[in-house]
């Protein structure tokens, strides 16, 4: 017995000795440039500019969040065939467009002739009031020129075919190194993203997102030192309950900024802000900015 609480004894040390180490080298994220000057409030984040309210992903909409006052646009990344980033987040056209296919069987003029507004309705398809109005796919290089100092969240939809390298020089042409946080569900974009372009803020991948869930769950968060700044997450995911006070205070402590997606009904927008939500990604951004007691113009609303 004694023998084997000595063979024990060893590793068991060289683990202590291992976690102290991370515990006294660990470092907590900084607030990036691209959340800096937006505060400590909550953020209204646009999610596809508001989809709940006009055509997902498209200027017009993107020009509506603006004028009712949200703090963020997020949007997502296709590539075209003649190698543009198209904001579209389906990897095919027949669920937005009027088109058929991969986006990336065609290139960035053939995308814009197609009719962005087609399908988007408001009441389960009585009626169609964006179709016909000239609502057409944006290229990412109109929305900087368009929004060049508005906060926006960018998702590359695809990896492995040049989208990180492309996306980097994209905003150091239009000089927006500062004004965009880049996230994607694929870990290895990230990677090769921060690698090329480490001056723009990143949110966590999936795998860092489970390693933070993990750390959390064994009361080991300290330890922690994150290579992205914020953290987006759904509520639930699975079956499982990820957005927790514990979590939320836990990720704050590591300098996280928790924005959760996409919560789209008031209470739930109350709920999580209670919890201590640093911003929400939503569909309806003017329910989150009533629900704030912040002014919006209303006339943004409006169907044009």
């Amino acid at each position: 017995m004694l023998r084997f609480a000595r063979f024990l004894l060893a590793p068991l040390l060289l683990l202590a000795i291992a976690l102290l180490v991370l515990a006294l080298t660990s470092r907590p994220a900084t607030v990036p440039e691209v959340l800096a000057d937006l505060g400590e409030r909550p953020l209204v984040i646009a999610h596809r500019g508001g989809k709940g309210l006009w055509p997902e992903n498209t200027l017009f909409a993107f020009e509506r969040a603006v004028a009712l006052g949200v703090d963020m646009l997020e949007m997502d990344l296709h590539l075209s065939q003649d190698a543009e980033l198209v904001v579209i987040h389906d990897d095919t056209l027949e669920r937005t467009t009027n088109g058929r296919g991969p986006v990336a069987h065609y290139s960035l003029a053939e995308l814009q002739a197609l009719d962005a507004g087609y399908h988007w309705t408001a009441d389960g398809g009585q009626s169609y009031p964006y179709r016909g109005q000239g609502t057409r796919i944006a290229s990412l290089r109109e929305v900087l020129e368009q929004f060049p100092l508005i906060p926006k969240v960018v998702e590359i939809k695809v990896p492995d075919v040049g989208m990180e390298a492309l996306l980097c020089e994209t905003l150091a042409s239009y000089d927006q190194l500062d004004r965009v946080l880049v996230g994607s569900f694929h870990e290895r974009s990230l990677k090769r993203f921060r690698e090329l372009c480490p001056e723009v803020a990143t949110s966590a991948g999936p795998v860092s997102v489970r390693l933070l869930l993990a750390l959390n769950w064994l009361g080991l968060s300290d330890l922690l030192s994150p290579s992205y700044p914020v953290l987006q997450i759904p509520p639930q995911h699975s079956g499982l309950t990820l957005a927790t006070p514990r979590l939320l205070r836990n990720a704050q402590a590591r300098g996280l900024h928790v924005q959760l997606w996409t919560i789209n009904e008031q209470p739930d927008m109350r709920r999580l802000l209670e919890m201590g939500a640093n911003g929400l990604i939503t569909d309806y951004p003017d329910r989150a900015l009533q629900l704030l007691g912040r002014s919006t113009q209303l006339g943004a609303l409006e169907p044009r």
